[in-house]
């Protein structure tokens, strides 16, 4: 898989660490945590996180070459997911079985999310709520921000070309009540 990964991608998994930064960077955004409600904790950025990854996996998913980078995006996280457990002290011995709740985690959102985005309704809203919203009362405009945000960022990844992903280059929109982001 290494080798078809490196095919793919120039540079080996530079597209994934390209396109994992600008999620990364994204989720940090402030007017996330300061005019959505969003908790600024570890948590939170979690969430955060795992929303901006949801999104751009969500259009990876139908197209071949957009499942390669789907997967190398996953194990980039992976890999976050343990050098930051690393940083934060938890131990060698659990440091696996915390990685692997994070990744179940990530993973059960994303198929909340996926079918919150297909029904239009108001799961995608329960979704939020349950997940980035878990530890916080948030007002029902901070959940629709987020909801429209959502919604808003996945229409303007179906129109992003998949050759840009591969290449590494991924730009979100505005944070809800922020400025233009790069």
């Amino acid at each position: 898989m290494v080798s078809f990964i490196k095919k793919l991608f120039p540079g080996g998994r530079g597209a994934a660490r390209a396109i994992y930064r600008a999620i990364i960077d994204q989720s940090r955004q402030p007017d996330f945590y300061v005019h959505c409600g969003v908790p600024d904790t570890p948590n939170g950025r979690f969430e955060l996180l795992a929303l901006h990854l949801f999104l751009v996996m969500h259009r990876l998913k139908d197209e071949e070459e957009g499942k390669a980078l789907a997967r190398a995006l996953s194990e980039q996280a992976v890999q976050d997911f343990d050098q930051n457990l690393r940083e934060m002290g938890v131990g060698d011995l659990s440091v696996g079985r915390e990685v692997k709740s994070l990744a179940e985690g990530l993973y059960g959102r994303m198929g909340a999310y996926t079918d919150g985005l297909v029904d239009g309704g108001d799961a995608l809203a329960q979704a939020l709520r349950r997940n980035v919203f878990a530890a916080v009362e948030p007002n029902e405009m901070q959940v629709a921000a987020v909801a429209s945000y959502c919604r808003r960022e996945a229409e303007a990844l179906k129109s992003c070309e998949l050759s840009n992903l591969i290449a590494g280059q991924l730009k979100f929109g505005r944070a809800p009540g922020g400025p233009e982001t790069t």
